[in-house]
């Protein structure tokens, strides 16, 4: 199932080939660096970290730690994002390392974690 993006102006659903360039565009630019492009892909993809973090919290605690989790998969999919992948496949493309970083979370394989605890 795709869950739906919240791309466009004020969360607005547009035509798909302006979300795929708004979505390219944020991609690139938060490949760069761009922390304005970072925030507006952590907001288009919340939909998709709220449900995957609901399905992997046991307490209702961890949806947000686990929401964190899954942005940093998000941002280090932006980096390596190349535009042959082409950006309405970029949700897919962006999944792999989404779901990672959250099950690398449940699992403490964070180095962070590993090295301070939890």
């Amino acid at each position: 199932m795709k869950i739906p993006l919240n791309l466009g102006q004020n969360g607005s659903q547009s035509t798909a080939a302006a979300q795929a360039k708004v979505m390219e565009r944020d991609v690139l630019a938060a490949r760069g660096g761009d922390w304005n492009a970072r925030n507006n892909l952590a907001r288009a993809f919340s939909p998709l970290l709220q449900s995957l973090a609901r399905k992997r919290a046991t307490d209702p605690g961890a949806i947000n730690q686990l929401m964190e989790a899954g942005k940093l998969g998000l941002y280090k999919a932006a980096k390596k994002y190349r535009s042959s992948v082409g950006a309405d496949r970029f949700q897919v493309f962006a999944l792999e390392f989404i779901e990672g970083a959250m099950d690398d979370h449940l699992k403490g394989g964070n180095w962070f974690t590993r090295l301070f605890g939890r």
